[in-house]
């Protein structure tokens, strides 16, 4: 019989992270391999995100390795009767005396009556060239495949480097506070750590990650939009004069009033520049909201 894997036999795996284990609930291989890497962090202590994924794949590559239950050995004897071949028992030889007087009797032969064929009524056969007509189909006219145009914004970016920012993305760990995960009252939003005891900010091993400059997207992809365009804060009209439309794509600041707001958008509708907040094209006067409030009350 083969012996269970326990924690204790898993690789990197000590006597104090075990009991660790074992009070965050998971006592078998098998709890380990079925549990998430974020939420086994979050409820042991001092066990990082990367830790507990190495941990867990350590044990489903255990549990992958567990040897089968040997089958049982059938006996050599069946096995050879299996495996020799059967002999077919040879047809016995009819004496020849019987197979002489079967040769001198003659067969009876029964008469076949000649049934009546029926007259089939031939059908006319179609001459040559009507079947020539009919075997001509109509041609199907070749529909040309509109070839449709890259835009500028696309040929200027390499679209490789947005690849490799996509992936590299999907793979960027999630940065939140330092003991967000012990205490309910520190928010998980981004906090810079100032300790100077604190081996968050050391960077020591089996603890948070820190927000760097390593995880940054490449330079030329860095301020574009999702649409390839390049965003250009823009805080009055004149700001719109240097901007091409097939490359840049405009965004007006927080800080711009209405009254200026309009004149932007104006500027930006006649040289056709993108604007990727708007708002509110045309805004309510006063006039017409007194004239509202009367006709309310009439």
């Amino acid at each position: 019989m083969s012996k269970k894997p326990e924690l204790k036999d898993l690789p990197g795996l000590g006597p104090k992270l075990e009991e660790k284990l074992v009070e965050a609930g998971i006592k078998t291989v098998l709890n380990l391999s079925r549990a998430k890497a974020d939420k086994l962090a979050e409820k042991v202590d001092g066990l990082s995100v990367t830790r507990a994924e190495a941990l867990i794949a350590a044990a489903q590559e255990t549990l992958q390795s567990k040897p089968a239950p040997a089958e049982e050995a059938k006996p050599k004897k069946a096995a050879a009767k299996e495996k020799a071949p059967t002999k077919k028992p040879a047809a016995k030889t009819a004496p020849k005396k019987k197979i002489e007087a079967e040769e001198k009797v003659p067969k009876k032969k029964a008469a076949a009556k000649e049934v009546p064929k029926k007259k089939v009524e031939e059908k006319p056969k179609p001459s040559k060239k009507a079947a020539k007509i009919a075997e001509v189909k109509p041609k199907k006219k070749a529909v040309k495949k509109e070839k449709h145009e890259i835009p500028v914004r696309f040929k200027n970016v390499d679209q490789r480097l947005v690849r490799i920012a996509r992936e590299r993305k999907l793979r960027m760990p999630k940065f939140h506070a330092e003991n967000a995960h012990r205490w309910t009252r520190i928010s998980r939003r981004w906090r810079k750590v100032r300790g100077i005891d604190s081996y968050t900010r050391q960077k020591k091993k089996g603890r948070l990650t820190i927000v760097s400059t390593g995880y940054r997207t490449p330079k030329v992809i860095r301020n574009l939009h999702p649409s390839m365009y390049i965003e250009v804060p823009v805080y009055r009209s004149s700001d719109l004069e240097s901007l091409d439309p097939d490359i840049h794509a405009v965004r007006i600041a927080a800080t711009v009033g209405g009254r200026k707001r309009q004149v932007i958008l104006e500027a930006a509708d006649t040289k056709l520049l993108h604007v990727l907040n708007p708002g509110t094209k045309e805004e309510i006067g006063e006039e017409d909201l007194f004239t509202d409030l009367d006709l309310e009350e009439d």
